[in-house]
């Protein structure tokens, strides 16, 4: 896993110089989707099996355990920017994702169908396309200019190899990922678990693994552009993609406490743009990194 995400990194950031893209937009992109591919692949096999508790508990747990834990360690080892494009655009979105999520959730009798489950699908795909088209605007009215920096001053690496980099380390992030979260489920049925508990904490932070590990090499890295972006965008997909690829295979059944859960997400994000607004320099600190951590431990300790 460890060395998937370095791959995945190598190369997104490649990409990136290579064809004038800036980190942010690879981030929510390309990086955003190669790290929720252990959350894809957990949904349509839950789907299929009928296990509504496991695909709604681990959406919701994996973008709760992103922007805490996954932003709090980055944050612990170096300042994480916030850009202003994440904290005006992309954090109110996710905001409205997920009050979406939360009214679709209460429409019909706790139950998200089939055709809510292509709306989100869709809104996924409208997201995508947006985060390009908002790119090439910036690009073409040279609002701002991003300027991608090399990973390292003496590396240089050929089409093939970035290809291939980029497909490795997405594999070695997906079967890496599978490893720990089928055999937490294991030890979890052993310990005679319900499968919500199992969806909201081991699978959730299981499948949160890439985008942990992503962070915490991208913040070694100081690509922190790149890190906030693959965060966002990732929340975004796993309420969308996830959720909405469910529902479509097998309409979902919302959890008693699938309001509370999506509340205290709303909340955690708004407390987010909230301390970027607040800090001019527009960055999150070890005090941040360590308060966020400490939140994610009374959430955990919440549900346990």
């Amino acid at each position: 896993m460890v060395k998937g995400a370095d791959l995945l990194l190598k190369s997104a950031i490649s990409i990136a110089k290579r064809f004038g893209l800036s980190e942010i937009l690879i981030g929510l992109t390309i990086v955003a989707i190669g790290t929720s591919l252990p959350e894809i692949f957990i949904t349509i096999t839950s789907s299929i099996d009928g296990h509504s508790d496991l695909i709604i508990g681990n959406a919701i747990g994996s973008c709760i355990c992103n922007f805490l834990l996954v932003l709090g360690l980055s944050a612990i080892i170096t300042p994480v920017n916030l850009d202003k494009r994440i904290v005006r655009t992309h954090l109110p979105i996710a905001i409205v994702v997920m009050v979406l999520v939360l009214i679709l959730g209460n429409l019909n009798e706790y139950e998200i169908t089939r055709w809510q489950g292509f709306i989100l699908l869709l809104l996924s795909a409208i997201y995508i396309i947006y985060t390009v088209y908002e790119e090439r605007k910036i690009k073409d009215k040279k609002i701002e200019k991003e300027i991608i920096e090399e990973i390292e001053s003496k590396e240089h690496y050929s089409t093939p190899t970035i290809i291939i980099y980029l497909i490795l380390g997405i594999f070695g992030l997906k079967f890496g990922s599978d490893f720990v979260v089928n055999n937490s489920i294991l030890v979890a049925q052993m310990m005679v678990l319900s499968e919500k508990f199992i969806g909201m904490t081991i699978v959730a932070v299981g499948t949160a693994l890439p985008e942990i590990i992503t962070g915490i090499i991208a913040a070694r890295r100081n690509e922190t552009d790149l890190l906030l972006g693959n965060i966002t965008g990732s929340n975004i997909l796993n309420l969308c993609l996830l959720i909405g690829l469910g529902a479509v295979i097998n309409p979902l059944n919302t959890a008693t406490d699938f309001n509370s859960s999506i509340l205290i997400l709303i909340a955690i994000t708004v407390f987010l743009r909230l301390i970027a607004i607040i800090n001019k320099r527009i960055n999150l600190n070890k005090e941040h990194g360590f308060f966020l951590i400490f939140l994610y431990a009374i959430y955990i300790f919440s549900i346990i």
